[in-house]
């Protein structure tokens, strides 16, 4: 059986599997979270994305986040959200927990649930803190904020980044739309999904990870949003900041990114 993040519990709902922070668990509950997708009828705010994400008033936990498990890829087909056992939603919760523990700037993890659907199949779904008002790196940056709050988010995401990447985090899609903006100014890693953490994260898995962020970047100025060059390095400098890697290095990435792009473009056309 997977491990409990501290701070959980594992409940059997009416037929469902539950792992709830403690602090809400009673909260989610009495709200109907062994159902996660009855709460939906009950949705303050709706958002894009796989999962088909919604947001809930919860008396007593305050505003919830509900995120279903979907397959990507391929397999989104064949699958779609049945999958076998709850392996999964109870990685990403850990994983959310152990960030959060380590210092990284993620999403507040309220916990997973699962519910059986053919046999030796599960769905699930997961519970995290809503953050009324934020909105994800890519929108802001096509808002054209201010120049000096383009700066400081750019090089919050950079920050943060770099603090998932020194906590030992691999993170399987980092890109814009994973950073999440907070009102505050404060930029948030989310969808811990797929996330591999390892004992140190050696520089080939963290330049892998900059080069999808970069070229997913790189992607978007070519469909014509505003993310400029400058932007993309803006975030680099940050994530590097005084100590890795140093001056020369941070150019030799920039040429190694800029190559990659050029060749994964390449290999797609």
């Amino acid at each position: 059986m997977d491990p409990i993040p501290p701070g959980f519990t594992r409940l059997t709902l009416r037929g469902a599997g539950a792992v709830l922070r403690d602090d809400v668990a009673r909260a989610l509950v009495v709200a109907g979270a062994a159902d996660p997708e009855s709460l939906r009828s009950r949705a303050a705010a709706v958002y894009e994305g796989r999962g088909r994400p919604f947001g809930v008033d919860v008396p007593g936990a305050g505003r919830v986040f509900v995120r279903q498990y979907l397959h990507g890829g391929a397999l989104r087909r064949v699958t779609g959200d049945l999958w076998r056992g709850e392996g999964r939603f109870l990685a990403e919760l850990s994983a959310l927990a152990d960030a959060a523990r380590a210092g990284v700037p993620v999403g507040e993890a309220l916990g997973v649930v699962s519910r059986p659907a053919a046999v030796g199949m599960r769905r699930g779904w997961l519970l995290a803190r809503e953050l009324t008002g934020a909105v994800d790196a890519m929108k802001l940056l096509a808002s054209s904020p201010p120049p000096a709050r383009r700066r400081a988010i750019l090089e919050a995401a950079g920050r943060a980044m770099r603090a998932l990447h020194d906590a030992g985090f691999e993170h399987p899609d980092l890109h814009l739309k994973n950073l999440l903006v907070a009102p505050d100014g404060r930029v948030l890693v989310v969808d811990l999904d797929g996330a591999r953490r390892h004992a140190d994260l050696p520089r080939q898995k963290r330049l892998a990870g900059l080069f999808r962020f970069d070229r997913y970047a790189a992607k978007q100025a070519a469909l014509g949003l505003p993310v400029s060059r400058a932007d993309r390095m803006r975030v680099l400098k940050a994530y590097a900041g005084r100590d890795w890697p140093a001056a020369d290095d941070l150019r030799s990435l920039a040429r190694e990114l800029s190559a990659h792009i050029h060749r994964h473009e390449a290999v797609r056309g």
